[in-house]
């Protein structure tokens, strides 16, 4: 019965963890993985604030945007290395429940 038991509560710990996987936290919420898409752009950096960065960036064709100036979450990773206005940068980001986040930052050399 123990070995039945225990081979029970083992199956549940893998299920457990299978599902989880699955999954990611972002800003308090879960979303599945497979949903979420990455969009990319090139842009010059106009301000940088403690959790968010400002960018003037190319039109974003997948999103149907212009060319545009707007503000991005800053993950701690990225937001721990500063850059200053004025530095052009190739980026990612997602669209999160509540905002877009940048997923990289990486100054350009022009």
């Amino acid at each position: 019965m123990r070995t039945i038991l225990n081979s029970f509560v083992f199956s549940l710990f893998f299920i457990s963890a299978y599902s989880f996987a699955e999954t990611m936290q972002m800003d308090g919420h879960t979303m599945a993985m497979e949903n979420v898409q990455t969009y990319e752009s090139e842009g010059v950096i106009t301000q940088w604030q403690s959790d968010r960065v400002g960018i003037s960036h190319h039109a974003i064709p997948a999103l149907k945007w212009p060319a545009m100036t707007m503000n991005f979450r800053l993950p701690p990773e990225i937001a721990a290395n500063s850059l200053p206005a004025g530095t052009p940068v190739a980026f990612s980001f997602i669209k999160t429940d509540t905002a877009y986040q940048l997923q990289t930052l990486t100054p350009l050399k022009r």
